[in-house]
């Protein structure tokens, strides 16, 4: 696709992006980051103290299993129906050592569709069990608010930093009970701010076998601040006269570049679209450069490649996983 239709594709899907916004300010600021300066205070932070208990609820389909699950969030933000973690899964009962595959969706979505379209059908003739995790207010998380994943990224700062927390832990939690449970493999793959959760998620589970980011960003107060997709966010921040210094300050502990992840860089894909207008190149490259330069690709394409590109995105994911899982190495 070349760069004026990529483009051109991005910005109709901003536009209606920004159909559903905030009708009151979000803007509000009493986190206090002082003591989450370190590394070592930044695994604290995103630590799990306890596996939680999953519950879940399947039903046969043909040869497999599908169905729902939760447990109590491992952190508390004091909503209620936010509270429980939950998302749907396909399982395999194919006998094999198992192959979990856990799909994290992107920001405000309201549906699994797109997701279910790149990776389910792919993954389910491989014999892989798949999980989709719901991020923090979003679905029937989001019951208080107008729209899915409107508290999740906002302009108020501490409660953005709970659900970028709650949602790195809550599937650490999965990541840990999968391991524990079930044994096997697990594959973690994140779509848009699903690939930016997931790769803060790699800085601190070590039980991720391989890690596929596709149109992830990596510093979110720069893409909230110099990205068409923070538009009103920014514009509540400035209506209250916090600046991108106090942003970037109030959020350095959502870079997923200050730290190293805990897997090998082989086993780490990262997709990006060169004409992005959601997410910057030079911010996804900072990630990719401050990682050691794992594998990369880059299609000649915008945000919206995740579904033109979707035959492309599900074929190299798959070699990949294959790859990482059959001979140990990329």
């Amino acid at each position: 696709m070349n760069k004026w239709l990529s483009v051109l594709i991005d910005k109709i899907g901003l536009h209606f992006f920004h159909y559903n916004k905030s009708m009151h300010t979000q803007f509000r600021n009493d986190f206090d980051l002082r003591s989450f300066t370190s590394n070592q205070n930044r695994r604290s932070f995103y630590q799990l103290n306890k596996i939680p208990n999953i519950s879940f609820e399947l039903k046969d389909q043909k040869y497999d299993l599908s169905g729902s699950y939760n447990y109590n969030s491992p952190i508390y933000s004091g909503d209620t129906d936010n509270d429980m973690a939950k998302g749907i899964c396909y399982l395999s009962q194919n006998g094999r050592e198992p192959v979990h595959v856990i799909i994290v969706h992107g920001w405000r979505s309201d549906c699994l569709k797109k997701f279910k379209l790149i990776y389910l059908k792919e993954m389910q003739k491989k014999g892989y069990n798949v999980y989709f995790p719901n991020l923090p207010y979003h679905f029937d998380r989001a019951t208080s608010s107008l729209y899915s994943g409107e508290y999740m990224i906002s302009a108020n700062i501490c409660r953005t930093i709970t659900a970028i927390r709650q949602a790195v832990v809550e599937i650490r939690a999965l990541i840990q009970w999968l391991k524990q449970d079930k044994g096997g493999k697990v594959v973690l793959i994140g779509v848009s701010l699903g690939g930016y959760i997931s790769n803060l998620i790699s800085l601190y589970e070590k039980e991720i076998d391989v890690l596929v980011s596709v149109m992830y960003a990596n510093n979110l107060s720069y893409e909230i601040w110099h990205t068409p997709i923070g538009k009103y966010i920014k514009q509540d921040l400035q209506k209250h006269n916090f600046t991108y210094h106090q942003l970037q300050r109030c959020w350095s502990i959502l870079r997923a570049d200050e730290a190293q992840p805990m897997i090998p860089k082989e086993k780490i894909l990262l997709i990006s679209g060169i004409y992005d207008q959601y997410v910057r190149k030079q911010d996804a490259s900072n990630l990719w450069n401050g990682w050691g330069k794992p594998r990369r690709l880059l299609y000649a394409c915008g945000h919206a490649g995740i579904i033109f590109n979707r035959k492309q995105i599900a074929k190299d994911t798959l070699e990949f996983i294959e790859n990482c899982i059959t001979n140990g190495s990329e």
